[in-house]
C-alpha cells in the first residue's frame, strides 16, 4: 500500500503545479477547475512526454527524461503562479471547505478501491493479461511508438494512451508494471470521483447563485401557459447579479451534497438488474452474480462504472472515463462564456488575450486525447462541445440568426476539431482503425424496454421528473445591465466575492461601452430579468439596449427591436415610453394556452408514435427518442438559464445515445454473431456517466421546486407536499436498491473479504499458482533491459483468455504471437495488406516448429527471422509440446536461467 500512497502524493503534487493553468482555462466555473487540476496535470505531462517521444524517436523513455520534462513544466508553473496569485488566494479563501472536500474525496476513493483490491490484487482471468501486457510493454519500450507485446516487430495497434499515462507515473516512481496495474486503477477511480463531484458542484453552484440573484416571476408550480401571465414584484430586494462568470466566485458549499450524490450514482450504485437478481436468489446467489449483472440485453455488454472498477478492468473505456468528465467540464466552461458587449463571439468563446490559446489548447488536448484513449468517446464529447459552443454563440448574437453567427461557429468548430487531430497526429500515423463501418440494427436485436428500465431505472425517473418540472416552468429569456449598485456584492453581503484578477480594471474597461445612464443619472451595473411575455416591474420602464451593440451591429439590426432591456425609475412613464421606446410592428402572438412547449410536445410525440409504427420492435427507440428530443427542446427553451439548460442537454445526449444504438451499430469483428455488443457496451457506459451528472444536478433543481411549494396556500400546498413525499420516497427506494450491488458484489468479488494481502502487487499470486514462472518473470524483469524478443508457447486455437502469453504480458517483452484472437480484433483492417496477413498467419506454425523441429539450423533460422533473443521453456511449453525434446536447446543455445523447472535460453548472436 505504500506504492499507492506514493502514486497519490505524486498526483496531488502534479495537480497543485497545474493550478495556474486550470484557473486560466476554467475561468467561468465557480471552483476555477480545482476539481479537475489533477486530471489536467496528468494529461498535460503525458502529452508533453509522449509527443516528444513520438516526434523524436531517438529520445529515451526513461525516468530521467520524464523528470526533466516535469522540471520544465514546474518552471513554467512558477510564472503562472505569479500571474494568478491574487485569484488563487481569493479562491482558497472563498472555497476552503469545498477544496478540503475535494481532496478528501480523492484520497478516500483512491484508498477505498486500494483496500478492496488488497483482498485480491491478482492480475488473472478476464482480459487482465492484455492490460498488464500493454502497461509492461509501454514501460519497457525504450523508444516510441511502444512495442506490441503479442506481435513482435510491430507497435501496439490499440488505444493505449490512457495506459501510457499510468506507465509514465509508474516509471517516474520506479514502480513495477504489476504494481502500477493496481495503483493505476485506484488513481483513476479517485480521479473519476473528484471529477464527477466537480462538474455537478459547479453546475449547482452557478444555478444557486443565479437563483439567489434573479427575481423570480412565478411562484406557483402551475404552468404559465394554463393561466394568464402576472406582473412580477418590483424586485427591490433583488440581489446583485453578474452574468460574467469570471467576475465572481459563487459559493460552492451548498452544492457539495449534490456532488456527493453524483459520485454515489456514478461510481457506487449498481443497476436495478443486480437488485432484481439478488432479490430472486439472495439465499443462494450464484458465484458469478457480481459479473452477470452486466449481461442484461441479449448479445451485448452492459457495464457500469461500479462493476468496472470492482473488476479493476484496466480497459480503455474505464481509464478514459475520468477524462471524459473533464471534457464535460470544459464544455460547460465554454457554455458559460460571457456573451455581452459582443464578447464571446467566434474564437473568443475560448477567452481573449493570452487566455485564448491556453483554453483552446487544453480543450483540444483533452478531446483529442479521448480518441487515443478510447476511440468511442471522441465523437460523443466532441459533439457535446460543438453543441455548447453553438448555443453560446447563439446567445452571443442575441438569439438572432446571422451569417456572421454561422461563420463564427464554423471557424471555432473547424479550429478545435483540426487542432485535436493535429496534436495527436503521430498516433494516427502508426494506427490502423479496426472499425468496419456502420450497420443497421435488425428488429430481433433491438432492446426490450424492460431491460432498459433494469439498467437506467433510477436515471429515467429523476430525469423525466426534471423534464416535467421544466415543461411547466416559465423560462428566463434574457439578462441585462442596469441599476444603482456595483457589479458584485462584497463578501459581507453575499457568499460570492469579486475576483482580484487582471481584474477590476479590465472588468470596468470591458463594460464601459455598454453602461447606460439611468433617469437618476447614475452609471451602474445590475441585473434585470426580462420575463416571459415581455412584462416588467411596475416601477421600471423598458429601454432598448442599443448601447450594447457596436455600430456595425446597430446598422445591421436597425429594423429589429432588441430583446434586451434595462430598468430605469418610473418617472413620467407614459412620456418616456412614447419618447424613448421605438415603435414596434404588431405581430401575431400565440394565445396564453398555446405555448411553444405545447407545440414541441405535440410534435415530438407525433414523431415518436410514427417511428414506433415504422420501426419494428422499436418501443425502446421511441421512448428514448422522446425523452432525448424533449430534453433538447427544453434545453433550447431554457437556454438563458445555462446551468439548467446544460443539465438537460447532458440527459438528452445520454438518451440520444441509447436511441441511436437501437437503429445503427458500429461494425467490428463481432458483427456476425454479436452485432451490437461493443456499440451498446461503450455508448451505454458513456450514458451512465452523463446521466450521473445530469441526475446529480437534477436533484438540486427538484429540491428547489419542492422548496418553493411552501409559498403555496390551501389545497395547492397539500397537493405539492403529497407529491414531494411520494417522489422523495421513490428516489430513496431506488437509491437503496442500487446499493445492493456494491455491498453484495464487493463481498463476492473479494471472496467474502476472507484474506487481505496488504499488497497491491498483482504478480504475487504466481508464487503459489506457478512458482517456476513467478521466479523466471522476476528474473527477466530485473536482468533483461530494453525490448528483446522472447519466444514462448502458442496455442494454435488462439490461446485467448488463458495463461498463454503470460511471460510477455508480465515482462513486456514482445513475443512472436500471444492472444491471436485479440490481435485479430485490433488488426482486422491492418490484415487487409497481403504482406501483413502472410506474416501474421504463419507465426503460429513457426512457433510450433521452433519448439518441435529437431534440426538446430532450422530452429536458429526461424529465431533469426523474428530477431528473437530468448527462448522460454516452462510448464505451459512442456504441456503444449509434450512430444518434443525441450532439453535439446542447450546443445546450440546458451542457458541463462534455470530454476524450478523453467529454463531460459539465449539465442546465439543476439
Amino acid at each position: 500500500m505504500v506504492e499507492l500512497l506514493q502514486m497519490w502524493a505524486l498526483v496531488e503534487v502534479l495537480g497543485l503545479l497545474c493550478l495556474p493553468l486550470t484557473i486560466t482555462v476554467f475561468h467561468n466555473l465557480p471552483d476555477r477547475g480545482w476539481a479537475f487540476s489533477k486530471a489536467i496535470s496528468i494529461a498535460l505531462l503525458a502529452f508533453c512526454i509522449w509527443l516528444l517521444l513520438m516526434s523524436v524517436q531517438l529520445l529515451p523513455f526513461s525516468q530521467l527524461f520524464i523528470a526533466v520534462v516535469l522540471l520544465i513544466l514546474c518552471a513554467c508553473s512558477i510564472f503562472g503562479f505569479v500571474r494568478v496569485r491574487h485569484t488563487l488566494v481569493a479562491l482558497v479563501r472563498t472555497h476552503i471547505f469545498y477544496i478540503i472536500v475535494c481532496e478528501a474525496i480523492f484520497l478516500g476513493m483512491v484508498f477505498l478501491l486500494g483496500w478492496i483490491r488488497s483482498y485480491g490484487p491478482n492480475i488473472q482471468n478476464f482480459e487482465m493479461f492484455m492490460d498488464e501486457g500493454f502497461l509492461a510493454a509501454i514501460m519497457r519500450s525504450p523508444h516510441f511508438p511502444p512495442n506490441d507485446m503479442w506481435l513482435s516487430g510491430y507497435s501496439i495497434n490499440y488505444y493505449y494512451y490512457a495506459h501510457f499515462t499510468i506507465a509514465m507515473l509508474a516509471k517516474l516512481l520506479g514502480q513495477s508494471p504489476s504494481i502500477a496495474f493496481n495503483t493505476g486503477i485506484c488513481i483513476f477511480f479517485g480521479l473519476t470521483a473528484v471529477n464527477l463531484f466537480g462538474v455537478t458542484s459547479n453546475i449547482v453552484s452557478w444555478a444557486r447563485y443565479q437563483l439567489r440573484s434573479t427575481a423570480t416571476s412565478e411562484k406557483r408550480l402551475w404552468p404559465a401557459f394554463l393561466r394568464r401571465r402576472k406582473t412580477p414584484d418590483n424586485g427591490q430586494n433583488q440581489e446583485i447579479y453578474s452574468d460574467q462568470p469570471d467576475a465572481v466566485l459563487p459559493s460552492l458549499n451548498g452544492a457539495i451534497p449534490f456532488g456527493l450524490l453524483t459520485i454515489l450514482m456514478g461510481e457506487v450504485l449498481g443497476n436495478l438488474a443486480s437488485t432484481q437478481q439478488w432479490w430472486k436468489a439472495h439465499d443462494d446467489l450464484p458465484p458469478e452474480y457480481w459479473f452477470n449483472t452486466t449481461r442484461i440485453i441479449d448479445k451485448t455488454i452492459n457495464e457500469f462504472p461500479a462493476f468496472s472498477f470492482l473488476l479493476s478492468c484496466f480497459h480503455a473505456h474505464v481509464l478514459a472515463l475520468a477524462f471524459t468528465i473533464v471534457a464535460i467540464a470544459l464544455a460547460f466552461n465554454l457554455f458559460l462564456e460571457y456573451s455581452g458587449d459582443g464578447k464571446g463571439r467566434g474564437l473568443r468563446v475560448f477567452g481573449s488575450g493570452w487566455r485564448l490559446p491556453f483554453n483552446l489548447g487544453v480543450t483540444a488536448l483533452i478531446l483529442g486525447g479521448l480518441f487515443t484513449m478510447n476511440g468511442w468517446d471522441f465523437p460523443t464529447y466532441l459533439t457535446l462541445t460543438i453543441i455548447c459552443i453553438s448555443l453560446q454563440q447563439w446567445i452571443a448574437y442575441q438569439s438572432r440568426f446571422r451569417i456572421d453567427l454561422v461563420l463564427d461557429v464554423f471557424t471555432v468548430v473547424v479550429a478545435l476539431t483540426a487542432l485535436s487531430f493535429f496534436m495527436y497526429a503521430p498516433f494516427y500515423l502508426s494506427f490502423v482503425s479496426p472499425s468496419l463501418g456502420i450497420g443497421i440494427v435488425s428488429a430481433t436485436d433491438r432492446s426490450a424496454i424492460k431491460d432498459e428500465v433494469l439498467i437506467y431505472g433510477l436515471f429515467v425517473f429523476i430525469y423525466v421528473s426534471l423534464l416535467m418540472v421544466n415543461l411547466l416552468r416559465p423560462r428566463l429569456i434574457a439578462m441585462a445591465v442596469t441599476g444603482k449598485q456595483s457589479l458584485a456584492l462584497d463578501s459581507s453581503q453575499s457568499d460570492q466575492v469579486n475576483l482580484p484578477t487582471e481584474g477590476q480594471e479590465n472588468l470596468q474597461r470591458n463594460h464601459t461601452s455598454s453602461i447606460l445612464t439611468t433617469a437618476s443619472g447614475s452609471l451602474r451595473m445590475a441585473p434585470i430579468q426580462q420575463l416571459e411575455g415581455g412584462t416588467v416591474p411596475r416601477n421600471v420602464m423598458p429601454v432598448p439596449l442599443m448601447g450594447m451593440l457596436s455600430s456595425a451591429d446597430q446598422s445591421g439590426e436597425e429594423d429589429t427591436p432588441s430583446h434586451n432591456v434595462v430598468a430605469a425609475p418610473d418617472i413620467n412613464r407614459k412620456k418616456q415610453l412614447q419618447d424613448i421606446q421605438p415603435p414596434t410592428r404588431k405581430r401575431f402572438t400565440l394565445p396564453d394556452w398555446l405555448d411553444l412547449r405545447v407545440i414541441s410536445v405535440v410534435v415530438i410525440l407525433g414523431v415518436a408514435l410514427l417511428s414506433f409504427a415504422i420501426v419494428k420492435n422499436g418501443l425502446t427507440f421511441a421512448v428514448a427518442f422522446t425523452i432525448a428530443a424533449l430534453g433538447l427542446a427544453l434545453t433550447l427553451y431554457h437556454l438563458h438559464d445555462r446551468p439548467r439548460a446544460f443539465t438537460m442537454l447532458l440527459g438528452a445526449l445520454a438518451f440520444g445515445l441509447v436511441a441511436m444504438t437501437e437503429i445503427i451499430f458500429l461494425k467490428d469483428v463481432f458483427a456476425g454473431n454479436y452485432p451490437r455488443m461493443n456499440t451498446v457496451f461503450k455508448f451505454y457506459f458513456q450514458a451512465w456517466a452523463l446521466l450521473s451528472i445530469t441526475c446529480g444536478a437534477a436533484l438540486y433543481f427538484m429540491y428547489e421546486v419542492f422548496k418553493s411549494a411552501v409559498r403555496l396556500n390551501g389545497w395547492e400546498r397539500w397537493v405539492a407536499r403529497g407529491v414531494q413525499v411520494i417522489w422523495t420516497a421513490a428516489v430513496l427506494v431506488l437509491f437503496l436498491a442500487g446499493l445492493v450491488y456494491p455491498i453484495v458484489g464487493s463481498y463476492q468479488r473479494t471472496n467474502h473479504y476472507a484474506q487481505r494481502t496488504n499488497s497491491l502487487d498483482g504478480l504475487n499470486y504466481l508464487q503459489s499458482y506457478d512458482p517456476g514462472d513467478y521466479a523466471a518473470i522476476r528474473w527477466l524483469n530485473s536482468h533483461v533491459q530494453g525490448s528483446p524478443v522472447i519466444v514462448e508457447a502458442f496455442n494454435l486455437q488462439g490461446g485467448d483468455y488463458s495463461d498463454y502469453g503470460r511471460i510477455s504480458a508480465f515482462t513486456g517483452l514482445p513475443t512472436l504471437m500471444g492472444w491471436a484472437g485479440h490481435e485479430y480484433q485490433w488488426r482486422v483492417n491492418w490484415l487487409n495488406d497481403a504482406n501483413n496477413a502472410a506474416d501474421f498467419y504463419r507465426r503460429g506454425a513457426d512457433i510450433t516448429a521452433i519448439y518441435t523441429n529437431t534440426n538446430p539450423e532450422a530452429v536458429l533460422s526461424l529465431l533469426k527471422r523474428y530477431d528473437a533473443h530468448y527462448l522460454y521453456v516452462g510448464s505451459i511449453e512442456k504441456t503444449t509440446y509434450p512430444q518434443a525434446n525441450l532439453n535439446r536447446f542447450s546443445g546450440f543455445m546458451q542457458t541463462v536461467y534455470s530454476a524450478n523447472d523453467v529454463t531460459i535460453y539465449r539465442v546465439p548472436g543476439s
